[in-house]
């Protein structure tokens, strides 16, 4: 064995040592987030032939062992599983996140004790059933308006509280782009870095890589990815099929505001501002097209924060935009604004439950209010000199105690219902669409008000006619909450206002229902998948102890070789050399 046996031992305790060494790292971070246990692989050292001649067989002579590498420990097609489930739970958990809201800003979570929305129609419709007992009463009368006053604010801090959780979530979209953005920056640095330790082919960037995987399992909730390794150890990283990051640079994503609204859509400016995504796009799970909770973010908040005019909203037609200055009525600006408007609320309204409900609940409330206007001030149109005038039926009209009439119960801001216009010698209350700053005036929920002066003054409710208190009026408005005039988006089945607001609700649940089934069992899946990743890449505190055993024995046992080629020299020495 001679000298050369010396070496042989040393490699022995050499490798034993770094074995030990990672044995000891793995049981350091048994508990660390991300980390991948390393497994020591040992090989043969280079060999030196002896024996070299032509008549006979060549032999070899063992220099010792070697650690031949150390795994980094994954397996790429549980990861690959995990991350595209895992983006798919963030998907449904932000949708199904976003129905919960709907239903706890319309007080419809608990139907046990009836504290939601619903209550307050009841009750409107309870202080109008008084009414039509008693008409002249003063006590029903404060009832109505007290009521009315209470619809109507429950009615807007519904709405806003619905819009503000829509700019909540339009928020919450910007700053995971932002996130987005900034892992695609440390990926890059984490490929170089990985590439300069692992070109050699000699050592593996262990750390880094824990560090780079974590990176890829965050982006994976965030958005759909693809993703593949080179021979250097750099990956190049894919978010809906457009290449992400690389080992050289990154192509971020950017916010960008929908046309008319604070609303922003997601782009790609390296790719002439491709969006990101698009609300056509069909959901599907076998098209894998629900991944991502970006997604998930982008689809619940919409592309527009709608009002009942668009929950009726009918495609303009440039044909009704001609002018002189736009002959084919394409490049009226009003035109073009308004194809805005309808394009962004039929693009994501069937998909988003809260655009949905903004814009059905903005109906419900804007029918009842003018229906119940309507019976105060019931109207008719006229034609004079060939021009159509919308304006009170005075003959029809109920009046206040004091004769008044034309006064209705909800008043739109800075805006009169009539406005007195004498035509041909006699005097119209001509309808009144406008309000005090020349705009378009609609009863629209946040424009909307209980009218002050029958707040002030109950007598001023117009429910008497010639022959006193009108029990009439106060019937019909009754009889407003049996119309069955309202539609439930495609429903061609008439509904009362009731029926309208229990199907709007039954729709949030229903739809609630299906993400958080899918959520659920996703959240399962996705914990399968990761208990099954750790089998592989987790440090298991019993083996690792039995490794460093095993470890141990062999370091002993190189010492005990290296102790035998020393006493079998010494012996030598002592025996052969001079004396």
């Amino acid at each position: 064995m001679g000298m050369a046996g010396l070496y042989v031992g040393l490699s022995g305790l050499q490798t034993s040592s770094n074995s030990l060494n990672t044995t000891a790292n793995n049981l350091a971070n048994v508990n660390t987030s991300g980390y991948v246990r390393q497994q020591v692989v040992n090989g043969d050292k280079s060999y030196n032939f002896v024996g070299t001649t032509a008549a006979t067989t060549t032999g070899q002579k063992g220099l010792g062992v070697s650690i031949a590498k150390i795994n980094h420990v994954r397996d790429m097609f549980l990861d690959a599983a995990y991350r595209k489930e895992y983006g798919r739970q963030g998907f449904y958990d932000k949708l199904y996140d976003s129905v919960l809201e709907i239903e706890t800003q319309m007080g419809e979570t608990d139907y046990i004790t009836g504290i939601g929305f619903q209550k307050n129609i009841s009750d409107f419709l309870q202080s109008i059933n008084e009414v039509a007992k008693t008409p002249g009463d003063n006590t029903a009368r404060s009832a109505l308006v007290q009521s009315a006053v209470q619809f109507i604010d429950s009615a807007q801090t519904i709405y806003k509280g619905l819009v503000n959780y829509q700019s909540n979530l339009n928020a919450e979209i910007k700053t995971t782009v932002s996130r987005i953005n900034e892992i695609g920056s440390q990926l890059v640095t984490l490929n170089r870095n990985i590439s300069k330790i692992e070109t050699g082919g000699y050592e593996t960037a262990s750390n880094l890589r824990d560090q780079r995987d974590m990176l890829l399992d965050e982006l994976s909730s965030y958005c759909k990815i693809t993703y593949n390794e080179g021979d250097n150890g750099s990956v190049e990283v894919y978010i809906e099929g457009n290449k992400f990051a690389d080992e050289m640079s990154y192509n971020s994503l950017q916010c960008k505001a929908f046309q008319g609204t604070d609303l922003v859509d997601i782009v790609w400016p390296a790719f002439n501002e491709e969006s990101l995504y698009s609300y056509s796009e069909v959901i599907a799970t076998s098209k894998n097209t629900d991944i991502g909770g970006l997604k998930g973010l982008f689809i619940a908040r919409g592309a527009s924060t709608p009002t009942y005019e668009h929950a009726d909203m009918k495609e303009p037609v440039p044909d009704d935009y001609i002018t002189a200055q736009y002959p084919d009525g394409t490049g009226n600006p009003e035109y073009l604004r308004r194809k805005n408007e309808y394009d962004l609320y039929t693009q994501s309204v069937d998909t988003s439950a809260l655009v949905n409900t903004i814009a059905n609940f903005d109906k419900l409330i804007s029918s009842m209010v003018q229906e119940i206007n309507n019976v105060f001030c019931p109207e008719k149109v006229i034609t004079i000199g060939g021009k159509e005038y919308t304006v009170l039926d005075t003959d029809k009209a109920p009046t206040t105690t004091d004769g008044e009439y034309g006064i209705e119960l909800f008043t739109r801001d800075f805006c009169d219902r009539y406005t007195v216009t004498n035509i041909n010698g006699t005097d119209y209350y001509v309808r009144n669409n406008i309000n005090t700053f020349g705009n378009n005036s609609a009863y629209t929920i946040m424009n909307i008000s209980v009218n002050k002066d029958i707040v002030q003054d109950y007598s001023k409710i117009p429910l008497s006619g010639n022959g006193g208190d009108a029990y009439n009026t106060a019937k019909e408005l009754v009889d407003v909450f049996s119309k069955k005039i309202m539609q439930y988006n495609d429903s061609f089945d008439g509904m009362t206002f009731e029926e309208f607001y229990e199907s709007m609700i039954n729709d949030v649940a229903n739809t609630g229902k299906i993400y958080n089934s899918m959520s659920t069992n996703e959240t399962t899946l996705a914990s399968q998948l990761d208990n099954q990743r750790q089998q592989v890449m987790g440090v298991a505190s019993d083996e690792e102890l039995s490794n460093m055993i095993k470890f141990q024995q062999a370091y002993n046992a190189s010492s005990r070789f290296i102790n035998v080629i020393d006493d079998m020299i010494q012996t030598l020495i002592n025996n052969l050399g001079v004396r």
